[in-house]
């Protein structure tokens, strides 16, 4: 019978104190609440550029046939856009922005 025989590296961890591991994740929560406060910030400036008018008149293909931007709202405030890669020439979606 024959043995399958392998090393495996164990990884080393740095061990500490109750307090130790208590203060450590106090300084890491304090870096994630900066980073989270640091991300709303940026959406708050996101949410502050200026609106550019759309002044060249867009059509796209739908299910209805053509239709123009303007048409696509079609009196609503809001629409909703998905973005889907696909090729004349493909059989599915690009896999790194379609997914």
């Amino acid at each position: 019978m024959m043995t399958n025989e392998r090393e495996v590296e164990v990884t080393k961890h740095l061990t500490g104190t109750g307090e130790e591991h208590l203060a450590a994740r106090m300084r890491l929560l304090e870096a994630e609440k900066q980073l989270t406060r640091r991300g709303d910030e940026l959406a708050r400036q996101r949410r502050e550029l200026p609106w550019v008018a759309i002044e060249k008149e867009y059509v796209f293909d739908t299910p209805g046939g053509e239709k123009t931007l303007t048409e696509l709202f079609d009196g609503r405030a809001q629409l909703l856009v998905y973005h889907f890669m696909f090729g004349p020439e493909w059989s599915e979606g690009c896999p790194l922005c379609s997914f």
